[in-house]
């Protein structure tokens, strides 16, 4: 039996806020985003984590092949940036992060985060993609 220790946890990042295309500003910071914002990104972080926690086929699969590689040459990073864009009625429209080595991890990852609504809309005006820092931090009990 898999304990879980932590999810994707511990080092929760509001790393930028990113405009959509075409915008003109490139980014902001987070000490200056409203706290709005930060409240929004830290739902979104805790959603994503309870949706790697799941008790469910794909989410086991991918637990499952961060224990057995992490610190493995093809093993997952020790963190990972993930790049969130969120629908006005708070489903998740699109992720992007770097793929893994293994093209079914990569898919895995990305099937759960895409799975679900946040339970909130965003804030308005608020800037996106989200950008958040997780640690792939999963060890065996």
């Amino acid at each position: 039996m898999l304990i879980l220790r932590g999810t994707l946890v511990l080092s929760f990042g509001l790393l930028v806020f990113s405009p959509a295309p075409g915008h003109a500003q490139d980014f902001r910071n987070p000490e200056q985003a409203p706290p709005s914002w930060a409240q929004f990104a830290k739902l979104v972080k805790y959603r994503f984590e309870e949706w790697i926690a799941a008790d469910e086929t794909v989410a086991n699969r991918f637990r499952n092949w961060v224990i057995e590689h992490s610190g493995k040459e093809n093993g997952p990073p020790p963190t990972l940036v993930v790049r969130a864009w969120l629908n006005p009625d708070g489903t998740v429209e699109r992720v992007t992060f770097p793929a893994f080595n293994d093209a079914g991890a990569t898919e895995d990852l990305r099937t759960i985060l895409k799975r679900g609504n946040v339970g909130e809309a965003p804030p308005p005006e608020m800037l996106q993609p989200l950008n958040l820092r997780f640690s792939l931090n999963l060890r065996k009990p």
